[in-house]
């Protein structure tokens, strides 16, 4: 079974030095990828011809393809893998069959929609669609046997869609096919298939290679934002989205009522938790930086990345203290257009300089007061990592602080799933407190940064397992009677 390791298409000047694909200095292009381990280099004076070889791979890789000796993929319908030979895998067409029925997908897609598309979309945004569409472009292509490949047509099996050839049938078929693509898993799974064979290991078992519902979705949405783009141009017939959009149905809200989270009294155990765990510096657990972290995410409503941009001076103490929140902060790494690094934003549906600001209670006011006494921050950073020397990750934090205090506060108790939570789920908390003390509804969203709507399908649940609030509640009308 051959291992594919494809790397994004890099370009270089006429100077040698190594640029983005799509940086217009750019009068080569050159691909690296690896066959078994083995590192691989190709270099192109034709930005399509190496596009077309770097789709050749990917397909390879998605496909499961052989290598031949140079290290190229194997096309099991026979069609010929090199680059001059296979521009048709990108375009559509086949050089000697000179077809004429217009764009392929594939083609229209790299050619059309997205160099339009792309300077529209933010950077996490942009990185979902590429890798839809080129996910969509694998896998739109003619199967066996498909009768529109004929001589007449010059198409053959493995060759990107024709626009005006797609049906409802060919974006199902692709749609169905996402939900068997994980590629995460797929990864794992080799390497445990390796490790497993050279141990000697016959009888293995590994999980089943399965996409989530949301990112099947995603992907369906990616898929009819290009179709809708062709159709509005005129390059398809009919309606080939027909019938597709149940195949990848929009996750439905969970009820209020099985949203279960944390109260209040849980939210500061939490915190008590996180602040024991860790190794011990200064006389005190690194866990010590994350009790005010805990419960400002618990009781502020802040997304995560707004935690990791908050800045000590967004915080007034007064009375009441006031905690302001005016970024967002997130990793963002792609070769391909030279994105490395952090980057910031301004809260999710805000506008530039646009903030809110959040009313703490005193005793979260208390912990941040102690938090910033203790040297725990940075002029830029309210919360650092655990040597306090950089940013606040909350992946480095999973297995050290956060998922072993969650799993001492709820483990074994009717809260017992969440022990498994992730941080977000503190925002939640935060929402459903507010409502559940009386807070309007329009002021906990205005507080939380989202609408109403949102609020009560995604966001308020139940702080407790049982009923015995509602039931006092309703009683309280009824006592004496």
């Amino acid at each position: 079974m051959t291992t594919w390791g494809v790397y994004g298409l890099q370009g270089r000047t006429s100077a040698g030095h190594t640029v983005a694909a799509n940086d217009k200095a750019a009068t080569r292009w050159f691909l690296r990828w690896r066959v078994n381990g083995v590192a691989k280099k190709r270099t192109f004076t034709a930005k399509g011809y190496a596009r077309t070889f770097h789709d050749q791979l990917r397909r390879a890789q998605l496909m499961g393809w052989d290598a031949d000796e140079r290290g190229w993929p194997i096309d099991p319908t026979g069609a010929p893998t090199d680059s001059a030979d296979s521009a048709h895998a990108a375009t559509g067409r086949s050089p000697s069959a000179g077809r004429t029925g217009g764009l392929s997908f594939a083609a229209y897609c790299e050619q059309v929609w997205w160099p339009i598309m792309a300077p529209t979309f933010g950077d996490k945004n942009m990185l979902g669609h590429r890798n839809n569409m080129r996910t969509a472009c694998d896998l739109l292509v003619y199967p066996e046997t498909d009768p529109r490949c004929d001589r007449r047509s010059g198409a053959r099996p493995g060759d990107s869609i024709l626009l005006a050839d797609l049906t409802p049938d060919d974006l199902r078929r692709a749609v169905i096919a996402r939900r068997s693509i994980n590629r995460r898993t797929a990864a794992a799974n080799q390497r445990h298939l390796t490790d497993a064979l050279a141990a000697g290991a016959h009888d293995i078992t590994l999980p089943v290679e399965q996409a989530s519902p949301a990112t099947v979705r995603a992907f369906y949405v990616t898929l009819a934002m290009i179709i809708k783009a062709a159709a509005s141009s005129g390059h398809t017939h009919r309606d080939p989205l027909a019938g597709v959009a149940a195949l990848a149905p929009a996750a439905r809200a969970k009820r209020a009522t099985s949203r279960l989270l944390p109260s209040i009294e849980d939210i500061f155990d939490l915190a008590d938790a996180i602040a024991t765990l860790g190794p011990i510096v200064d006389g005190r657990p690194t866990g010590d930086r994350y009790r005010s972290l805990i419960l400002a995410a618990g009781t502020l409503g802040p997304r995560p990345g707004e935690l990791v941009a908050h800045r000590p001076d967004w915080i007034t103490f007064d009375t009441p203290t006031l905690v302001t929140f005016a970024e967002t902060e997130a990793s963002v790494y792609d070769t391909e257009t030279n994105l490395a690094g952090r980057r910031n934003r301004p809260p999710k549906h805000r506008e530039e300089g646009e903030t809110r600001t959040v009313p703490a209670i005193p005793a979260v006011a208390d912990a941040l007061r102690e938090h910033l006494e203790r040297g725990y921050h940075s002029p830029e950073r309210t919360w650092l990592s655990p040597t306090g020397r950089g940013h606040l990750d909350w992946g480095n934090l999973k297995h050290v602080y956060w998922r072993p205090a969650c799993e001492k506060v709820f483990a074994g108790t009717p809260k017992h799933e969440l022990a498994a939570m992730a941080p977000k789920t503190l925002r939640k908390a935060a929402v459903t407190w507010w409502l559940e003390k009386g807070i309007p509804t329009y002021l906990a969203a205005e507080w939380a940064g989202h609408s109403i709507n949102v609020a009560r399908d995604y966001y308020a649940g139940r702080s407790a397992t049982t009923y015995t609030n509602e039931v006092g509640l309703l009683s309280a009308h009824t006592d004496g009677r």
